[in-house]
């Protein structure tokens, strides 16, 4: 009973040795700012108006064992805020892009595949167009056919009827809506050709392992 006494007795012993050798160690480190002046200080602590600027920290052998950095000021962190944005932004593009890649490759087994699916997109919207000037050739025919009905009215001297007026405004809004349909897809034939271009141009140097994503 007595030796276990003991050894409880020792293990305390060394335990509170520890505590007192750690507690002299932190003693040891001290603390060095900038005051006002410009003149370095030391201590055990730093005085609250300078812990925000470049904390030095010594052992007792005057050793900068750690340096704790300057707070950052409002426009440093604005700064670093600005550049976080601009990388997230990068790295969504970058994600963006090789989805698109993927897509590419997935879809199109060779350089033909994509040249025939751009040559079956360009004829669906040219079928479109031939279709809508057809249908515009039409209402021009109808509307001619109504002009000359309105003419006949003037020539005699009568009151053009008002619906021939509203059957001619019709036809005229018609064609117009065509016109500005056609123009769309002529438009959108131009993007076609842009977009297989850069696919194209794309599709080759994926296949030929060059793309790097930056």
């Amino acid at each position: 009973m007595i030796k276990k006494t003991r050894s409880t007795s020792t293990q305390i012993t060394i335990l509170i040795c520890l505590i007192l050798a750690s507690i002299n160690l932190s003693a040891r480190e001290i603390k060095c700012w900038r005051n006002h002046e410009n003149i370095q200080e030391c201590g055990s602590s730093v005085p609250p108006e300078f812990s925000q600027q470049r904390i030095e920290v010594i052992n007792e052998r005057g050793v900068v064992i750690k340096v704790l950095p300057a707070a950052k000021t409002k426009e440093e962190l604005l700064e670093i805020k600005r550049q976080q944005k601009i990388e997230r932004e990068r790295q969504q593009r970058i994600t963006e892009q090789k989805r698109k890649d993927m897509i590419l490759l997935q879809t199109y087994t060779t350089e033909r595949d994509l040249k025939i699916s751009h040559e079956d997109k360009m004829a669906a919207i040219k079928s479109i167009i031939d279709i809508t000037n057809s249908n515009t050739r039409s209402l021009q025919k109808n509307l001619a056919k109504l002009q000359k009905r309105a003419a006949d009215y003037e020539r005699s001297g009568q009151t053009m009827p008002e619906i021939l007026a509203a059957d001619m405004e019709n036809l005229m809004r018609q064609i117009k809506d065509n016109d500005e349909f056609i123009a769309k897809k002529q438009q959108a034939l131009i993007q076609l050709s842009k977009q297989f271009d850069a696919d194209l141009e794309r599709y080759r140097l994926l296949k030929q392992g060059k793309v790097k994503y930056e």
